[in-house]
């Protein structure tokens, strides 16, 4: 039995539907999974079908939208191979490595110790670790888009054994990125 046959088989049970018990999940579940039309969701509370239109565009439950969610979950892969064949130029090596040492270093702890003088790291200081990251990882990204994978696994195996196998393990972290991505298909969407 779905969501749309509970409230119906409630309703024709006596019980009065009230439009507050309807939550943005509960209204995406029926229009959306459900597919059930505007007016009968007005119709089992009792309300006119523009009230549940305004409820849907308020919460942005739409086909649309849900199309989007759905991409967003599986992005094709023909959109992540243009991606990486597109970063992947050597003109981009610089840009890929600024824009990791911002979101992995730069953007992280290392700003607020900055920003606290009584730490003692300059300016100075904190151009010479971020050119230090910027060039390391600039080799890193040149290793990964000549396909040099002996490499890369050989600094990864020998840097873990001298420095790493004690730390905690990694926590992946997207620093909130998927959500600003998501934000930005869906701007770009609106406007189609």
């Amino acid at each position: 039995m779905g969501l749309y046959d509970e409230f119906l088989l409630r309703k024709k049970n006596g019980e009065t539907l009230h439009l507050e018990q309807l939550t943005p999940d509960l209204l995406w579940k029926l229009f959306i999974e459900e597919e059930i039309p505007n007016n009968r969701i007005a119709n089992l509370f009792d309300v006119k079908p523009s009230k549940i239109a305004y409820l849907r565009k308020k919460h942005g439950i739409t086909i649309r939208h849900s199309i989007l969610e759905e991409f967003m979950d599986e992005i094709p892969a023909e959109l992540n191979e243009t991606a990486k064949n597109e970063l992947l130029q050597e003109d981009n090596v610089t840009k890929i490595a600024k824009a990791i040492t911002h979101f992995a270093f730069r953007n992280g702890p290392i700003e607020a110790i900055h920003a606290d003088r009584s730490k003692n790291i300059t300016d100075a200081d904190m151009k010479i670790l971020n050119k230090f990251m910027v060039n390391r990882l600039a080799y890193i990204i040149l290793l990964i888009k000549e396909n040099r994978w002996y490499e890369v696994k050989f600094i990864v195996n020998q840097l873990d054994k001298m420095f790493g196998n004690n730390w905690d393990e990694a926590v992946p972290d997207d620093g909130g990125m998927e959500a600003l991505l998501k934000e930005d298909i869906k701007k770009a969407w609106d406007r189609l």
